[in-house]
């Protein structure tokens, strides 16, 4: 991995949490210098080298837990991490501040809005990318008012389970 996409991968195991939760051993294990280190582990957690002797450690833990999970990753997943933290990097403070506000909207959804919202999104993603785009003008040109109406009479909605007609007489006498 080249030395510039150092920083975005260490923002990133900071930042979104790749890794599972410390464990209480982890909580409890002793500080390791940056010596100590592998010279695998010291190249990607450079970005850390300077302060790394003096972090608690439970987060110097962390940090080599994620610097694991990310060597197990495939090189196609990783390439697609970096671009994301490249995206993020070259986003405004009130863009990420945006972002934010919709995760935060999208962990309060019950599980079946946010499967629908998943459903929803991969149809657009099958759309023809010119129409992607006009979609895309046209929900930036709404009002905050006509979003709204517009995600009322067409967003996702709950599939609908399929109720017997009247006239359906099956497996009746």
């Amino acid at each position: 991995m080249p030395r510039a996409s150092i920083v975005p991968v260490a923002a990133l195991l900071l930042a979104f949490g790749l890794a599972a939760p410390l464990t209480a051993h982890a909580q409890q294990a002793p500080t390791t210098s940056w010596q100590q280190l592998s010279p695998e582990q010291q190249r990607l957690l450079g970005p850390f080298r300077d302060h790394w002797d003096r972090m608690p450690p439970q987060r110097q833990q962390q940090l080599l837990h994620n610097e694991q999970h990310w060597e197990q990753l495939p090189p196609q997943r990783q390439r697609a991490i970096d671009q994301r933290i490249e995206h993020w990097q070259q986003m405004t403070p009130e863009q990420r501040a945006q972002v934010r506000r919709n995760m935060e909207q999208f962990r309060q959804m019950s599980p079946q809005q946010r499967q629908r919202l998943r459903e929803a999104y991969a149809r657009f993603r099958e759309l023809p990318p010119a129409q992607r785009e006009a979609l895309q003008r046209q929900w930036r040109s709404m009002s905050p008012e006509q979003r709204q109406h517009w995600l009322q009479q067409h967003g996702p909605r709950p599939h609908p389970q399929r109720m017997p007609h009247a006239g359906d007489h099956r497996g009746g006498g």
